[in-house]
């Protein structure tokens, strides 16, 4: 992460904008995703460096897995089980198709063991397990993971909790916002993802069943730590990878490749391409000596930060960005963390992204001198403004 100097502009509004991230453009990438749909997106800044077909509603097969996971996360976070937690094993996970971590009936399972089953080696049979265990039923289970797509504002939905119907949809952009939010809401997911075999010793068993990542990423590119492969025929073959390197997170969507090596190629492509050409930046520094100015309070002005100072830039035009402040009018009281206005950021003049500003500190109501001072002044301003 690089901390540079940005030229500054100052523009005080009396208006409070905000708005999301937009793509960037670093010029033409030297590659076309060879898949129906890719897109690399900067987890840090949440900015979008490349994309094809992002909003096309496509079929995820086992990426469901991933808000699967994200809400049984939720769930340990809020403290309502722990990993430990243990469920006894229906016959439905026994009885469904597809990739298994080979569980049994009434065989006794650590949620843990669940989360790994379906982080290392996709199973569908630990998918119903987890649902049933949390939810009661796979059914109320999909109605928290389209509640929860929902909540996230995010173009997504599930008929199932581990992918084999071809009803279920996303989109490339939207499942990368997805994994976005579930890597910043459970950082300690990723142990799981990164993990490159799995053992579980069924009932029935006499040795444990071994059985290694589908995500060969994970051995092959430099920095690669997840997330989760898909394969179904009415899909594709599907990969969502996310790799480090530099204290850089980036992530990516392969949606529709032809074939395992071909997902991962294509993706090994964009996270190049990412890290090669994409520089992250550090913008809090100018804002150190910000304030806005505050009427009827004890203090007259209060300083400001944001909590999304990161932009990703191409490489060699760090100069070319700039900010701008946009403030409302503010009276006291005012809380800290309250949002007082926006941080606009430009390349080239031209806008890439808005984050909302806040206050630095409280600012108590002033005495009764002040206020009426200030309310008097602020009436004469505003006649003024007015004639």
């Amino acid at each position: 992460m690089k901390k540079i100097r940005i030229g500054l502009i100052i523009s005080i509004l009396f208006s409070l904008i905000f708005s999301g991230f937009t793509h960037i453009d670093a010029g033409p990438p030297p590659f076309d995703v060879k898949a129906r749909a890719g897109l690399l997106l900067d987890f840090e800044s949440g900015q979008v460096l490349y994309a094809k077909n992002e909003s096309e509603q496509l079929v995820p097969a086992s990426l469901v897995k991933i808000m699967t996971m994200y809400l049984a996360f939720d769930q340990i976070k809020s403290g309502r089980i722990g990993l430990q937690d243990t469920t006894k094993v229906s016959e439905k996970p026994w009885r469904i198709t597809g990739s298994k971590m080979f569980l049994e009936p009434n065989e006794v399972v650590t949620i843990e063991q669940l989360l790994e089953g379906i982080a290392v080696v996709s199973g569908n049979d630990a998918c119903v397990a987890l649902a049933e265990a949390l939810a009661g039923t796979e059914e109320a289970f999909v109605q928290w993971m389209n509640d929860k797509a929902k909540s996230l504002e995010l173009d997504l939905y599930f008929v199932d909790v581990h992918g084999l119907s071809a009803q279920n949809r996303i989109t490339a952009k939207d499942v990368a916002l997805l994994v976005r939010n579930y890597l910043h809401d459970h950082p300690e997911a990723i142990d799981f993802h990164k993990q490159k075999s799995f053992s579980y010793q069924p009932r029935s068993s006499k040795t444990p069943i071994v059985q290694f990542n589908r995500n060969g990423l994970l051995n092959s590119f430099n920095g690669a730590d997840g997330l989760k492969t898909g394969h179904l025929e009415a899909a594709g073959y599907n990969l969502i990878g996310t790799a480090v390197q530099n204290n850089h997170r980036l992530i990516s969507v392969v949606l529709g490749a032809s074939g395992e090596s071909a997902r991962e190629q294509e993706t090994a492509n964009m996270l190049n391409y990412g890290f090669r050409n994409f520089d992250l930046v550090d913008i809090s520094p100018l804002l150190q000596d910000k304030t806005v100015k505050i009427l009827k309070g004890q203090k007259r002005e209060v300083g400001m930060y944001t909590n999304d100072a990161l932009i990703s830039v191409p490489k060699g035009i760090e100069d070319s960005v700039s900010v701008g402040i946009q403030t409302s009018k503010l009276e006291a009281p005012i809380a800290k963390d309250t949002e007082i206005g926006t941080l606009s950021i430009f390349m080239d003049e031209e806008l890439v992204k808005k984050v909302p500003l806040l206050a630095s500190e409280d600012v108590a109501k002033g005495s009764w001198i002040r206020v009426a001072w200030d309310s008097v002044v602020k009436f004469f301003q505003d006649l003024i403004k007015r004639a």
